[in-house]
């Protein structure tokens, strides 16, 4: 007897006693940057794994490893909530961030916690995720909302926020 899947529980909407709103749902880079920017008036909660850096003293969050292509995607980070110090930003490193996005002329990740990580760790927790939530995410708002949503995540992310990134993979 062949064993079938049931996924039908991803295009379930969220119950009245479990609200949406209050847990972290995971973005990678390119796409948190994507829906900040549909989303333009709402401040959500996210998750994401990312390279954290320091530019003139604003921290900025990139993707592990970026396209070849000269779009690199940089989501600047603020830390005025953390109740913790960084470590120090000289050298960027790969972060776990929890915290609300919201658009401020540009995607803004207002941090509530920052985890660090190795870089062998951040990899394997990336791919994770990424696999996690493309199966497993639960739907929010009607269909063609999220009809609108994936097309919007479909395409490339075209309009670069800054030239030249860091690229970790070079480091592993």
């Amino acid at each position: 007897m062949p064993y079938v899947k049931n996924t039908s529980y991803t295009h379930m909407p969220f119950s009245s006693e479990t609200a949406s709103v209050d847990f972290y749902i995971y973005y990678d880079i390119k796409d948190l940057a994507k829906k900040c920017e549909l989303l333009r008036d709402e401040v959500t909660r996210c998750r994401t794994i990312g390279v954290l850096q320091s530019i003139h003293g604003k921290f900025y969050l990139t993707e592990l490893n970026p396209e070849p292509k000269n779009s690199y995607v940089r989501v600047q980070i603020s830390v005025i909530y953390l109740k913790s110090q960084l470590p120090s930003t000289v050298i960027p490193y790969p972060v776990q961030v929890f915290g609300s996005m919201q658009w401020k002329n540009r995607p803004v990740i207002y941090a509530k916690l920052i985890k660090v990580l190795n870089t062998s760790m951040a990899l394997r927790m990336r791919d994770t995720m990424n696999s996690t939530a493309s199966l497993h995410l639960a739907r929010q708002g009607n269909e063609k909302e999220n009809e609108l949503n994936d097309s919007l995540l479909d395409k490339d992310c075209n309009d670069s926020l800054f030239d030249g990134s860091f690229n970790i993979s070079n480091l592993v």
